[in-house]
């Protein structure tokens, strides 16, 4: 009986130590010191998982877990005003840094996740959203005009809805360009978390594909769970 229990407890321990597990060390230049709070959200407007509440000294923090499987998208809550997505791709240790000015794009080293996620939105909008950016600025400054009681003149009005039209348009290539990517590369984690971050945008038919796309590669993942709660 006693060799049974050495058993039991060696074997224990071998799976405790053989567990993979994510590190993460922050640093965050003028960040004041305080509580941090570590969520993974979903698509839906009101979900998210409280994973974890850490604390902040000196702009630094920790935070380590063996209970999540990338990738995932990691989300640092500050406060009601100030959060911040971290990508991981996969198990290991990682060091973020940014500072307040620039908290929104944190730099995570020796991860491909965050840099390829990165480096495709800038793609994606470079060729989509960059023609249409003065247009997008045009809309939203007539829209506050607007807001505060002005009235559109005629040639504003025509302006408005042939600029709409546009925006319309190359967000919807924009888009449609996502869709194509994840057909041609349906193993990839870096468009997984480009549909998870932008899930809500596509249409029900759409949705449904991705989510059948990605059952088969990443169904036990904490992305997976993100894109469908």
């Amino acid at each position: 009986m006693k060799k049974i229990g050495y058993l039991i407890i060696a074997s224990i321990f071998m799976f405790a130590c053989n567990q993979e597990t994510l590190k993460l060390k922050g640093e965050v230049e003028g960040l004041q010191n305080g509580s941090l709070i570590v969520k993974m959200k979903t698509n839906k407007k009101l979900g998210e998982k409280n994973i974890d509440t850490i604390q902040i000294v000196d702009g630094e923090f920790k935070f380590r877990s063996n209970e999540i499987k990338p990738p995932v998208r990691l989300t640092m809550c500050v406060n009601e005003d100030c959060e911040f997505d971290i990508w991981l791709g996969k198990y290991g240790s990682y060091t973020i840094t940014t500072n307040l000015s620039e908290i929104k794009d944190p730099l995570v080293y020796k991860d491909d996740l965050a840099s390829e996620y990165r480096a495709y939105c800038n793609r994606l909008d470079s060729a989509y959203i960059a023609p249409v950016k003065e247009k997008m600025k045009w809309v939203k400054q007539k829209n506050e005009q607007v807001n505060k009681g002005e009235k559109l003149s005629q040639d504003d009005e025509f302006t408005m809805f042939d600029y709409k039209k546009d925006i319309g348009k190359a967000f919807s290539r924009r888009r449609m360009s996502i869709v194509k990517t994840v057909r041609a590369n349906p193993n990839s984690p870096v468009v997984m978390a480009i549909v998870q971050k932008e899930y809500n945008s596509f249409n029900n038919r759409h949705k449904e594909e991705m989510k059948k796309i990605f059952r088969k590669k990443f169904s036990d993942t904490a992305l997976y769970w993100q894109l469908c709660p």
